[in-house]
């Protein structure tokens, strides 16, 4: 009896947290970015400000309702001068709100199914956000967003991670990172126990407040770019093989 009253308790603040999270995104997507479109300046960096914030304090209701708990390693890198392609695994569907309420700009890389979002669409339009429908186009904005000065996020998956796993590692990061010569900044996360996997609803909730790890690593730096098109293939191959021996390691590392 007690166990099914504490399912039904974290039921009801994980749907509490999904409601508060979907207002949010209303409220800054239709009452605030209308009117940052009509500042001066750089209108995205000012969006993306707004979204860092929204994340932040997301994080901190979710936590005080005890959904979550959040130990942040190292994140003090995610104030260096940069830029930087930051990279991460992505075990859960909240991952990068983990990361962005820690970044106060971010060019995200955000999948095309959250364009056909309600909730998300109107945020990560008005946030300037790079729309992931590969080849080289979405390289060469990578690109053309580090060569500015700012950062980029992506997820070398490009979809969440399967349980007690990684997916293959795309090479569009390494591409970027070595056309732009901007470093790969890695973040790893762990969460216990395992929840809003790929795939899980997000009812199915586990039986006590979930514990995420977000770890900032150290930044790898990378060759310049070689000028022909199959070297660079090669490179970025080697590359992403480098990062990802680097993960599988890391994981290990915490879950032992």
């Amino acid at each position: 009896m007690a166990g099914q009253a504490a399912y039904v308790s974290r039921l009801i603040r994980t749907g509490l947290g999904f409601v508060v999270f979907g207002i949010g995104a209303l409220v800054v997507a239709l009452g605030i970015f209308p009117v940052i479109r009509q500042l001066p300046g750089d209108r995205d960096r000012h969006a993306q400000r707004i979204v860092h914030v929204m994340f932040r304090c997301w994080i901190r209701f979710a936590t005080a309702i005890r959904l979550l708990r959040v130990t942040w390693v190292n994140t003090q890198r995610f104030r260096d001068a940069g830029p930087y392609v930051v990279i991460a695994n992505h075990p859960t569907l909240i991952d990068v709100v983990l990361i962005i309420a820690h970044l106060r700009q971010a060019d995200c890389v955000v999948k095309t199914a959250t364009w056909r979002n309600p909730f998300l669409r109107r945020v990560a339009s008005g946030a300037g956000y790079i729309r992931n429908e590969g080849g080289y186009f979405l390289i060469d904005t990578c690109v053309e967003r580090l060569r500015q000065g700012r950062w980029v996020v992506l997820f070398p998956e490009g979809t969440r991670s399967p349980a007690n796993g990684l997916a293959p590692f795309h090479r569009g990061a390494a591409h970027v990172a070595l056309r732009s010569g901007a470093p790969l900044l890695p973040v790893v996360i762990t969460c216990a126990p395992p929840t809003l996997m790929k795939g899980e609803p997000w009812y199915r909730v586990p039986n006590r407040a979930v514990q995420f790890s977000v770890e900032v690593g150290e930044p790898i730096s990378v060759a310049a770019s070689p000028d022909a098109i199959d070297s660079e293939v090669s490179a970025a191959r080697e590359l992403i093989a480098e990062v990802r021996e680097l993960y599988e390691r890391r994981l290990v590392h915490v879950g032992g």
